[in-house]
């Protein structure tokens, strides 16, 4: 009789050989057709929609089946990082270099 923890781990391993096979299969669609949808604005469209639903689909079966979450693609411009106002360096070059501190707060 076989182990629950062993059934489980032969079909994640399953999951990602299926996954796996999708990739390729995608990958055999998108050469196929890339002459076709470099003439056809709705084709182009078609198959990029199509194509960030499998993505999506893709990634959220490996998040499953390895249990851990794949970082996703942003687009857009990044914000400015933030920092406390102590960790910036002074404007000039005669002030000293230890963060402003009020009373009360030790240097």
């Amino acid at each position: 009789m076989m182990s629950l923890l062993r059934k489980e781990q032969e079909s994640r391993i399953e999951l990602i050989r299926s996954i796996a096979r999708s990739q390729g299969a995608i990958a055999r669609i998108l050469d196929s057709i890339a002459d076709i949808s470099e003439h056809t604005p709705e084709v182009k469209k078609s198959i990029r929609e199509n194509m960030r639903s499998l993505t999506a689909m893709q990634l959220t079966m490996a998040e499953t089946v390895s249990g851990l979450r794949m970082r996703r693609v942003r687009q857009g411009s990044p914000a400015r990082p933030w920092l406390h106002q102590g960790a910036y360096a002074p404007l000039c070059s005669g002030a000293s270099r230890r963060p402003q501190t009020t009373e009360g707060e030790s240097r």
